[in-house]
């Protein structure tokens, strides 16, 4: 499962102290977007609201790829069921249909290294193959990165670990990934989205 890279909003809760509605509720007014990930030694999970409603739920079994829930009702089931530490993402608008409708994807088995090849001649390859999906960026020596997004070769944006709303545009952004790679280590996981 993917999630956000940004700092979470809310950390550090467990799910046994919660009624998963009303704390979805609380967080609808708190701050209006966002995801639920939950997280257990079994299953993960990530449920994606707006201000009004909750968008989808994704849940993903250990060792298995994750899926849509047809319905919160499957998840709530999930919830009650066993015991999640809790986080909650922040996400713009103009990010959480992104995060909430990203189509499954299958990641690559092997990973690179920026000692290998450079982020920019990477991007450069990927560009030239038309590739839709992401690579995430994970600096070895420090807890951060960051996870690029492509469209049939065009960046289109990206989830940093020092940024927020979950999907910047930004040039700045992504320029300080780069920077940072140069100055540490990095180690680059792909994953290609599968066309429906």
């Amino acid at each position: 499962m993917l999630i956000p890279r940004e700092k979470p909003y809310l950390y550090g809760l467990n799910s046994y102290y919660l009624h998963l509605e009303k704390f979805i509720e609380h967080m609808q007014g708190e701050i209006g977007t966002g995801g639920i990930h939950c997280h257990s030694s079994r299953q993960e999970m990530m449920i994606y609201f707006n201000e009004n409603e909750v968008i989808n739920s994704l849940m993903q079994e250990k060792g298995n790829p994750a899926s849509l829930a047809s319905s919160l009702e499957i998840a709530r089931s999930a919830f009650y069921s066993s015991s999640f530490t809790i986080k909650v993402f922040q996400l713009d608008v103009n990010a959480i249909y992104f995060w909430a409708q990203m189509p499954s994807f299958q990641r690559a088995k092997a990973s690179l290294k920026s000692t290998e090849i450079p982020l920019p001649d990477l991007i450069f390859r990927l560009r030239q193959k038309q590739f839709s999906g992401f690579i995430d960026v994970q600096l070895v020596k420090k807890n951060d990165g960051g996870i690029l997004f492509f469209n049939e070769g065009d960046r289109v944006g990206g989830s940093y670990s020092w940024g927020s709303g979950g999907m910047s545009t930004s040039d700045e952004e992504y320029n300080s990934l780069l920077s940072r790679v140069q100055l540490n280590e990095g180690v680059f996981t792909f994953g290609s989205f599968i066309k429906e």
